[in-house]
């Protein structure tokens, strides 16, 4: 007997990185590591998708190990890069983001009095 309201579909699927979390630890502390946080789309037509959390994939930090930079759109490789470069890279990025939201944080001047 079929399952209520069964049907066949026909889809796309992929694997993709839903969110990345970065451990920085203090040197004393251990070594630093990032966790992708994987998931399965299925794209079913018709604006329709589905996603599906499949785990954690763990990677310790080696600062000479070097990747390749693929083009998120054509996948095509259009460099390499170290793990230090771009540890350098989100460690930039953070003082960044920490100094542009500091800016925005100093104390408003005073009201003007009311006479």
């Amino acid at each position: 007997m079929p399952d209520y309201r069964e049907s066949q579909v026909a889809g796309t699927s992929w694997v993709r990185t839903g969110y990345i979390a970065i451990n920085n630890p203090r040197p004393q502390d251990g070594t630093p590591s990032a966790t992708y946080v994987e998931e399965e789309v299925l794209a079913l037509g018709e604006g329709q998708e589905r996603t599906t959390k499949l785990g954690n994939l763990v990677e310790m930090f080696d600062p000479a190990a070097t990747f390749d930079l693929e083009d998120p759109v054509s996948g095509e490789v259009i460099g390499q890069m170290t793990q230090y470069q771009l540890y350098v890279a989100i460690s930039s990025k953070y003082k960044d983001a920490a100094r542009k939201r500091d800016l925005v944080q100093v104390d408003p001047p005073p009201e003007p009095s009311a006479e």
